[in-house]
């Protein structure tokens, strides 16, 4: 018997640059824990990586887009997207 697969809800969001829309889902409790582990490490390189490779699992492109094609503020506001519905709107 195999596992159930656990159903994620499935956003659809505008980028601000070209128009194009993408589909995404909320970030895991795996994916948070690596954004979690970079920003205590303090180091800028390891917190831009894990911003990416959590874009990279949550964001689906309808073509051949890639997350370091994107201009900064893209990426920027997906993740602010992403973390918005996956965490919550609110910060402390």
């Amino acid at each position: 018997m195999a596992l159930p697969k656990l159903a994620t809800p499935e956003y659809h969001l505008k980028l601000p640059s070209n128009g194009a829309e993408v589909k995404y889902r909320p970030f895991l409790v795996k994916e948070e824990k690596v954004l979690l582990i970079a920003v205590e490490s303090g180091d800028e390189k390891q917190m831009t990586s894990a911003i990416s490779k959590i874009l990279e699992d949550c964001v689906k492109f309808s073509d051949d887009t890639k997350i370091g094609d994107l201009p900064t503020f893209d990426v920027e506001f997906l993740f602010l997207n992403l973390r918005a519905k996956s965490i919550g709107e609110t910060i402390k």
